[in-house]
């Protein structure tokens, strides 16, 4: 092969549908893939190769996919270092079963950052050291919700949480749902108030948010609108940073 090839394609065997000429862009792309892919990808589409395209996405996901492998490996060995995860965790209740659930979703999914958040989070609080039988089955439980929400549906939980830390709420008073909404909002960045109650409500059905009043048309104050569920989710998520960055047991 000549070595100012840049790329070959062959209909009769798509796993070569593209050499890099650059060594150093391996180097570039596991260091930063976002940016790497994305000034290759807007080359491809330009050029109207969808063959190359289709192999640039799968790159990038596997990029990706190694760096989230990475990370989670990383904590996960420091939190054991520092005695927060027993060395037979996987023994204890749910814990093989939470690791393999958690491990394909890092490999099938590759979750967006606040989802990969709650999800580590959840595996944490069902596997830490000391936890009861009782503590880790409810940390499965929100283990096994966390799979099933949105990036945009966790941050309307944590903009909730954040009002009830801040004390922002009359525990006595019901307001209109969509002035809770724009509260929320403003704390979430944005006043998208129709995506804003399509986050509630999935969360409303999660049991993380307390239900609506009024025939659906006020929110409760008490407790910023969190369950005791809700509050619980985003203690765990608190508690998995504070965890991670304190010091050693």
């Amino acid at each position: 092969m000549a070595q100012d090839e840049t790329l070959i394609l062959s209909p009769k065997d798509p796993s070569l549908i593209f050499k890099l000429q650059d060594p150093t862009t391996i180097e570039q792309l596991l260091e930063n893939p976002p940016a790497v892919l994305a000034e290759l990808l807007a080359g491809w589409f330009a050029g109207g190769n969808g063959l190359l395209a289709a192999a640039g996405c799968r790159i990038a996901q596997a990029a990706f996919k190694g760096r989230v492998f990475e990370q989670f490996a990383r904590e996960f060995n420091d939190l054991r270092r520092r005695g927060r995860i027993p060395d037979d965790f996987n023994e204890k209740k749910y814990g093989q079963k939470s690791w393999i659930e958690l491990l394909t979703i890092l490999d099938e999914e590759v979750p967006d950052e606040d989802r990969l958040e709650a999800l580590k989070a959840m595996f944490y609080s069902v596997n830490k050291i000391n936890a009861s039988d009782g503590e880790r089955i409810l940390a499965y439980q929100l283990f096994s919700i966390a799979k099933e929400l949105s990036s945009g549906q966790l941050l309307y939980l944590k903009a909730s949480y954040a009002v009830f830390k801040d004390r922002d709420f009359n525990p006595s008073k019901t307001t209109d749902s969509y002035l809770w909404q724009a509260r929320v909002g403003r704390k979430v960045g944005h006043q998208v108030l129709g995506l804003l109650d399509q986050n509630e409500r999935a969360l409303i059905e999660h049991g993380l948010l307390t239900p609506r009043v009024l025939e659906g048309s006020a929110i409760r104050e008490a407790d910023a609108h969190l369950t005791d569920l809700g509050i619980k989710f985003c203690e765990n998520i608190e508690t998995y940073h504070i965890d991670l960055s304190g010091p050693e047991q």
